[in-house]
């Protein structure tokens, strides 16, 4: 038993995301689990609880390894700087030829539509604060002049949400590196457009 207890469990979830990432949750089966991770069942089950667990707690693994490029976003020179950084680190991981980095647990699960309510609200709100995170850079980008719309700065993260998850897929398809950057860009283009509501019809009484 002094055994189990010689393992990192911060590597054991960074392993079990990587899998959930790529294989999905439904299809990732336990004992791709326990040979992923190099533990039996039950040391799975005393040290993380059951796959709904281990799930949840993988996927708040994988968000906390994002956070030293959030660090590095809010120490940009602009907030235009910080949406650069955030994609720039993107098409890092896009490019790599591990599938688990070019994976995001976070998308994969939204895109699997996991019938757990909870795991689906759990995964909503990774997806709510990295759009938050987004907003926020795009509302400073505004105020500082670097981020030329005056489109909602919500508006804005919506579609560099989009832009993520599109990247993703064409990762999948697979469209090389090369490509992968001008896109981004061409996407990222949009915030250097002064554009602005389109004016309301007119309303009458």
């Amino acid at each position: 038993m002094g055994r189990d207890r010689q393992f990192s469990p911060d590597a054991v979830l960074q392993q079990a995301a990587a899998l959930f990432a790529t294989q999905g949750y439904a299809g990732t089966s336990l004992s791709q689990l326990t040979e992923a991770t190099g533990l039996g069942k039950q040391s799975l089950y005393n040290c993380f609880g059951d796959k709904r667990a281990l799930y949840l707690q993988a996927v708040d693994c994988a968000v906390e390894r994002f956070a030293a490029v959030a660090y590095r976003m809010k120490k940009a020179t602009s907030g235009r700087a910080a949406l650069q950084v955030f994609f720039d680190e993107l098409q890092t991981q896009l490019s790599s030829d591990d599938p688990a980095q070019q994976a995001c647990i976070v998308s994969a699960g939204l895109l699997e539509c996991i019938a757990d309510e909870g795991v689906r609200a759990a995964l909503q709100r990774k997806w709510t604060d990295s759009h938050e995170l987004l907003r926020a850079q795009v509302e400073r980008g505004q105020r500082d002049g670097s981020v030329a719309t005056a489109l909602p700065s919500a508006d804005v993260a919506d579609d560099l949400m989009a832009l993520m998850s599109g990247l993703r897929v064409a990762a999948r398809a697979p469209v090389n590196a090369q490509r992968l950057g001008a896109m981004a860009q061409r996407g990222l283009a949009a915030l250097d457009v002064a554009s602005v509501l389109p004016p309301q019809p007119a309303t009458h009484h």
